[in-house]
């Protein structure tokens, strides 16, 4: 790359500066200025690929319709099953904040590679693998207000089970609040 942008100076500087011959203050200036154009382009092709990136996914957050600021809450706790998925009251900390994907998967923001996870009955992180267990199928049954969560292919929705408590799955039915959850976008 660099002979050819020194090579492309050379007869830029000839074109330009025929007759001059003399290395003194003329030349120098014109160095200066090649010098800086090539860290300006050098830098622009560092930072190219960085403005080329795909964007960030939305973050959300969400919250039990049951119990109006509890929402999924992300744990490190050694429980059986270890790493629970809980309400908890909000503190907008990235353990409370989700992406939702189109493959189904809901993944923690903070524990970035774990998913929402079926479990035992119960919702709990785990390293996202794409399996069954980690497929969630959203429902809206009032205008897109809130949404019930079916582990995809059952009839089980992630349920409020008490602040603090883990989220379990029970037979989904629309009517019960303790299934339905807000989507914010954090």
């Amino acid at each position: 790359m660099f002979p050819l942008v020194a090579g492309t100076f050379r007869r830029f500087y000839l074109t330009v500066h025929p007759n001059k011959t003399d290395t003194g203050r003329t030349m120098g200036m014109t160095l200066a200025r090649i010098l800086t154009a090539i860290v300006a382009a050098a830098s622009a092709l560092l930072v190219a690929p960085i403005s080329n990136a795909a964007p960030e996914p939305d973050r959300w957050v969400l919250e039990s319709v049951a119990v109006p600021n509890d929402v999924w809450d992300q744990t490190n706790w050694a429980w059986d099953p270890e790493y629970p998925i809980i309400p908890h009251p909000r503190h907008d900390g990235d353990n409370q904040k989700w992406y939702i994907s189109d493959d189904g998967t809901i993944r923690n923001v903070q524990y970035n590679g774990w998913c929402a996870t079926s479990v035992g009955g119960k919702l709990a992180g785990r390293p996202c693998d794409g399996s069954d267990s980690q497929r969630w199928d959203g429902t809206s049954y009032d205008g897109y207000y809130s949404w019930l969560f079916e582990l995809r292919g059952t009839d089980d929705c992630v349920t409020h089970n008490g602040t603090y408590k883990e989220l379990i799955l029970t037979s989904c039915n629309p009517g019960r609040f303790d299934q339905r959850w807000i989507i914010h976008k954090a």
